[in-house]
């Protein structure tokens, strides 16, 4: 079952739509409730209508068991703004939770049933948000994250689908704020719990070879989650920054999240 939802956020003062994709009378068996959830991140320049008719997250839903939920990711790299009323993260990573499980009660409200997810940017998002919201997430998803944004903003401004370095200070804050801040970074996020004591979440993480966007930076994050012992699986091979790349690996996604194949 699909629906398009509208509500209005605190964290962004103004209605916003999202996308819920139920398993339930779409061609499977249906399943106890309440649903385990994954809520998917979209990427730079892609709402989630987008997604949802890009990837086949309703067959997945259906097959695996579990419901998704897909918001609009405008482009604000899941940042916190209060001061201009877009607070994209808070929003993102915690509001939209508690948004769902009120309008959709066969939610469940589990934190082993509630994961996160998201493509490039969104997986940027992904990562930060599942990592500093650790109490809410117990699984977290990353299609060829943009895991090194200053790398992304900085570094990359004559490779095609670039984003403007400008973006890096006015939604960042600047590399003073992302190096040191665990919110901003998904490096000093692991450190930073590894520090206290504080769960990490397992991290499923895929990225093509030929993805000349973010393929180094998440050789550095695979690395990096190696060091500190992180349980994750990354997933190589032949591939770009692109739907057919995401669709190829979206079924191995599903798989990692534990859940039972339900055809």
């Amino acid at each position: 079952m699909y629906l398009k939802a509208t509500a209005k956020s605190q964290s962004l003062m103004r209605g916003v739509d999202f996308h819920v994709i139920l398993p339930y009378h779409d061609g499977a068996p249906d399943v106890e409730r309440p649903y385990p959830t994954l809520y998917f991140l979209p990427g730079f320049s892609c709402n989630g209508e987008e997604i949802i008719f890009a990837l086949p997250l309703r067959q997945m839903a259906a097959k695996y068991g579990i419901a998704v939920v897909v918001p609009d990711g405008e482009n604000l790299f899941y940042t916190d703004h209060p001061e201009r009323a877009a607070s994209m993260g808070q929003y993102a990573g915690k509001e939209l939770l508690e948004i769902t499980r009120k309008l959709f009660p066969c939610l469940s409200h589990k934190r082993e049933d509630t994961f996160i997810a998201g493509i490039s940017m969104g997986g940027y998002g992904a990562a930060v948000l599942g990592l500093h919201y650790e109490e809410l997430y117990s699984k977290i998803l990353l299609f060829s994250p943009a895991v090194e944004a200053d790398s992304l903003l900085l570094h990359q401004p004559d490779i095609p689908g670039a984003i403007p370095a400008s973006m890096f200070t006015e939604v960042i804050g600047g590399m003073d704020a992302y190096m040191t801040s665990p919110r901003l970074n998904a490096f000093r996020a692991i450190e930073a719990a590894k520090e206290a004591g504080k769960p990490i979440p397992p991290i499923w993480m895929c990225c093509g070879e030929e993805d000349i966007l973010v393929r180094d930076a998440c050789k550095h994050f695979d690395a990096w989650m190696e060091q500190y012992h992180v349980v994750h699986q990354t997933v190589n091979g032949p591939g770009g920054h692109d739907y057919i790349y995401w669709d190829a690996h979206l079924e191995e996604a599903f798989r990692f999240l534990g859940r039972e194949q339900k055809l």
